[in-house]
């Protein structure tokens, strides 16, 4: 089989959503929960599919319990004008193109002839659309020619439906961050003290801040959770390794959060882009012995090279008995809005 490279554009161009024409000026809010997934599937493919869409969509964040970052609900299509499932945040439909079932009938009925003939001629597989039925809604297809395709064009294409779908809750719990307001008296203090600031959302206050020690930090309870900020002159990105990075942030939080220290067996470390610039990413768990607690942590370590400044962004949740997942993705955000600011006296 030829080589499938379905483009974004071929879906927001071609795609003819049939619902959506004429459906009057303003649309429904979205409803559900943000991370879960209604996926539209034909009953009797769903026993062979179910264990492919897991792989892709249901990862699993240890906090230190398991917890999914989306979950997956199977609805069958002839229910999908009930229960409100034409208006849920996250929909998956995924379905052979030509198979004679109803799934595969909706399908058809919402993709244009363009898009199946490039289905069909293997020029195409994913798509996804937003604000189709409902605002802040994230529609998302997967089709192939036939059944082997269909779980082929799936697995090729997973991280890039994976990475929009988090891109789409990402967007929605931006704007839920800053609904109740910004705490821009903060913000302002932040750049006018320290040179750097984050848009701070309402809640959260400023608990510690040892200019001298480099060292500031946010928090907000019910339930508790921090973002700090530490900065150092002098370190050359050279120095910076996975290792490295360990090292330093045992020993901020030792110094600064009581012997805090990361969990070794539950760390995740890597490279990526952070507010533009290359960035060590960890993320694990935290604990501390003394106090016997603990919980979900990430952490961005980066040098500025032209301010010749090492920064070290902290986020971390401490929730016992409750889902930690959500309230470490706002403060990620919150975080990802860093920016550096000249300071005035």
């Amino acid at each position: 089989m030829a080589k499938i490279r379905p483009e974004h554009w071929i879906f927001g161009a071609a795609l003819s959503m049939v619902m959506l024409a004429g459906c009057g000026p303003r649309l429904p809010e979205s409803v559900g929960p943000a991370q879960e997934i209604l996926v539209l599937v034909d009953p009797a493919e769903r026993e062979r599919l179910e264990p492919h869409l897991k792989e892709v969509f249901e990862k699993i964040l240890y906090t230190p319990q398991e917890e999914k970052v989306f979950r997956l609900q199977f609805e069958d299509v002839a229910d999908f004008d009930r229960y409100e499932n034409k208006r849920r945040k996250n929909i998956l439909v995924m379905a052979e193109l030509d198979a004679p079932h109803p799934t595969a009938g909706f399908l058809r009925n919402i993709l244009s002839p363009d898009v199946q003939n490039a289905v069909r001629g293997n020029r195409s597989a994913v798509f996804w659309k937003e604000d189709v039925w409902a605002k802040e809604q994230l529609l998302m297809a997967v089709t192939g020619a036939d059944s082997a395709a269909l779980v082929d064009n799936l697995r090729m294409e997973a991280d890039r439906l994976y990475e929009r779908i988090e891109e789409a809750r990402n967007e929605r719990i931006q704007r839920l961050i800053y609904r109740y307001g910004e705490r821009k008296d903060v913000t302002e203090r932040l750049g006018r003290e320290f040179g750097w600031q984050v848009r701070v959302a309402f809640g959260y206050r400023v608990l510690e801040a040892y200019p001298d020690s480099g060292f500031v930090v946010l928090t907000k309870e019910e339930p508790n959770r921090w973002l700090f900020v530490y900065w150092e002159d002098g370190i050359s990105p050279d120095e910076l390794s996975e290792e490295w990075c360990i090292r330093k942030r045992n020993e901020i939080t030792r110094r600064f959060f009581d012997r805090d220290r990361i969990v070794p067996d539950h760390l995740e470390i890597g490279q990526a882009e952070f507010v533009g610039k290359l960035a060590f990413v960890l993320q694990g768990l935290w604990e501390n012995k003394k106090k016997w607690a603990g919980g979900p942590f990430k952490s961005y370590a980066f040098v500025d090279v032209e301010t010749d400044r090492f920064f070290y962004i902290d986020c971390g949740v401490y929730s016992p008995n409750k889902r930690k997942e959500p309230y470490l993705r706002q403060i990620d955000l919150m975080a990802r809005s860093f920016t550096q600011v000249e300071s005035t006296p």
